[in-house]
């Protein structure tokens, strides 16, 4: 198991395993998840905040989110293996919550986060392909001009039918009838009856007055249609016997939805996507140093709480219908500004870990347009740098809405992707960026950061107030003490969570190490997180993936918030029979506020019996 999957795992353990998570997804850099229970029995975000590899921990719009950076998707991914996860009606759960503006940015983020690399993509190879026509050295009357044309607009061409696969995904129907029902509306066929009027001409399906439109390109109406072909195949497996759906379910829903979309989905989408659209532009026109100003400040806020998601169909609508897009370059300025922000945090700070941080999350921005490690791993957590991210987004973004600046492709805002602006506002593009970086610099260098010293006093998670102190921890099992370091389970081994020891317990009792508080008990009473007076944290976790015993064999003798006297019984646990289930029993004990002291050593190896001093921290 690499570490990738290791941490997927513990993320999963740490909100309260499979059985609390209602729907998940991801986007280009957080998991994404409605839990059934967030209380911190279930879902414990100070551990996840402490886990190596993820950035920060937040709610949103009712959703759990987990940011991970560009690393996300494997994360994702292992965290399903294994579960039945990737089943989830996430749309049918959120909607039961009555969360309708989570429901939305959830839906669009599904929809649209496969498709971002290939967006991205075609973008650039566009962009690189005008280019190389400006600079004479691609004729655009040859061959290998068309085919490199072809290759770069084919996703926007294909726009509803991959819009369609990844609705079906995420509505959990047949993708490739999803995929059908929209190739059928821009086949030659379909676009011919058009003739030479365009949109609007009338045809009719058995009497029925259906209005024409062009659907090469569109966002809306492949959305919508495939979250109407949602409830008609649900319907249709539930009429037809399950002998005849093979044939029947996919012939019914191509009679059935072709005609509907191409009559009432089509031309609604049509028309409301070209409304929203012409209704931003007319804002952007009306005054771009405003609106310019506005959306590069606001853009990193809005990546924040993932509300970006409710603009990006609007974006694709604009490049597929007019080529164009003057959204897109001011998202383009928070980046940089952000950007910014981060290169005057590496030259402020003094701190080693935070300038190998910035250096880290500067990269990810510059060539691959990831902001999140930046906004997160920085702008929350200092705040004075978003604050000087915002400003600098917010001229250069004034300066390029001034100017109208245009995107032509869909792409992050970077370094790499340049070649997707290029056009007749180019320069100005090249100008603005560079405002938002150098403003967002020094404005981070004269504002500073927010850091503060590691406290001597904290506040645990009861609210009360504790002294750090060198401290001994006892052996809380009998069994073979060992360096962490020498675990089978690679996230413990690797020192993620915290340091600490593995014992191989030759009991079937876990005793409190300290006096002190039970600050969490996992809802599988497999593991349990006690606090001392003194204000060391540590989490006793017994045996590797037990998770997935849903608490059999373990039986809890304490429960959240009780106050525990060292030496007392905490967790009982059938030893025999974990091992004849085939888990590895090994306990970890870890000391997961680990940063806040100077060192935490392992004071005795070998077997020994609960009691005994085994670890010990130093401030």
């Amino acid at each position: 198991m690499n570490t990738n999957n290791s941490l997927g795992k513990t993320i999963l353990e740490l909100v309260g395993g499979e059985a609390n998570i209602q729907s998940i997804t991801h986007c280009a850099t957080r998991l994404r998840m409605l839990l059934k229970d967030s209380d911190l029995a279930k879902a414990n975000t100070a551990q996840l905040k402490d886990l190596d590899g993820v950035i920060d921990v937040m709610e949103s719009g009712g959703q759990f989110q987990v940011i991970i950076g560009p690393k996300v998707e494997k994360v994702y991914d292992d965290l399903l293996a294994g579960t039945k996860l990737n089943t989830a009606d996430a749309t049918t759960s959120e909607t039961k919550n009555g969360n309708l503006f989570s429901v939305f940015l959830d839906v669009v983020a599904g929809i649209f986060t496969p498709l971002l690399p290939l967006l991205a993509g075609s973008g650039v190879l566009r962009g690189l392909v005008l280019l190389a026509v400006q600079l004479n050295w691609l004729s655009s009357t040859s061959g290998t001009y068309h085919i490199l044309t072809a290759a770069s607009s084919a996703v926007f061409y294909f726009l509803p039918v991959l819009l369609a696969m990844t609705s079906a995904e995420k509505f959990k129907v047949n993708k490739y009838v999803a995929a059908a029902i929209m190739g059928a509306l821009i086949m030659p066929e379909f676009t011919d009856m058009m003739g030479s009027h365009g949109n609007g001409i009338i045809t009719h399906f058995f009497g029925l007055p259906i209005v024409m439109m062009n659907y090469t390109s569109t966002v809306i109406p492949a959305i919508l249609a495939i979250f109407c072909l949602s409830y008609l195949e649900r319907y249709l497996k539930k009429l037809i016997p399950d002998s005849l759906q093979l044939i029947f379910v996919p012939l019914i829903s191509l009679f059935v939805m072709v005609p509907i979309t191409a009559g009432i989905f089509g031309p609604f989408g049509v028309y409301t996507g070209e409304g929203i659209s012409q209704g931003i532009t007319y804002l952007i026109n009306m005054n771009g140093w405003v609106a310019g100003a506005i959306i590069g400040g606001a853009w990193n806020i809005f990546v924040v709480f993932g509300l970006q998601w409710a603009v990006t169909p609007v974006i694709l609508q604009n490049i597929s219908k007019f080529g164009s897009d003057r959204i897109l370059p001011l998202t383009a300025a928070a980046n940089f500004g952000m950007a910014g922000a981060t290169l005057g945090t590496f030259i402020r700070t003094k701190d080693k870990k935070v300038k190998t941080f910035s250096i880290s999350a500067l990269l990810s921005i510059l060539f691959a347009g990831i902001t999140e490690p930046s906004i997160y791993g920085i702008g929350v957590k200092y705040k004075r740098p978003l604050v000087a991210a915002i400003i600098g987004g917010a001229v250069g973004g004034a300066f390029m809405g001034g100017m109208k600046v245009s995107g032509y492709a869909y792409a992050f805002g970077a370094l790499t992707t340049l070649p997707a602006f290029v056009g007749a506002t180019f320069g100005s593009y090249v100008i603005g960026l560079a405002i938002c970086f150098v403003v967002a610099c020094v404005a981070t260098l004269v504002l500073g950061l927010d850091e503060k010293p590691v406290k001597q006093t904290k506040t645990d998670q009861l609210g009360n107030a504790r002294h750090l102190a060198n401290e001994a921890i006892q052996q809380p099992v009998s069994g073979l003490v060992a360096d962490l370091a020498e675990a089978n389970d690679p996230a413990f081994a690797s020192g993620a969570m915290g340091q600490g020891m593995v014992i191989t317990p030759s009991d079937d009792t876990v005793y409190a190490p300290f006096d002190g508080s039970v600050t969490m008990l996992f809802n599988t009473n497999h593991a349990i997180g006690i606090t001392s007076n003194q204000g060391a944290e540590v989490m006793i976790h017994v045996g590797i993936d037990t998770v997935k015993l849903n608490g059999k064999f373990f039986e809890p003798l304490v429960k959240q918030g009780d106050t525990v006297t060292m030496g007392q019984p905490v967790i009982k646990f059938d030893l025999a029979a974990i091992k004849a289930a085939g888990y590895d029993p090994s306990t970890f004990v870890i000391v997961t506020n680990t940063n806040d002291y100077q060192d935490v050593s392992l004071t005795a190896v070998g077997d020994g019996a609960h009691g005994q001093a085994a670890l010990t921290v130093a401030i």
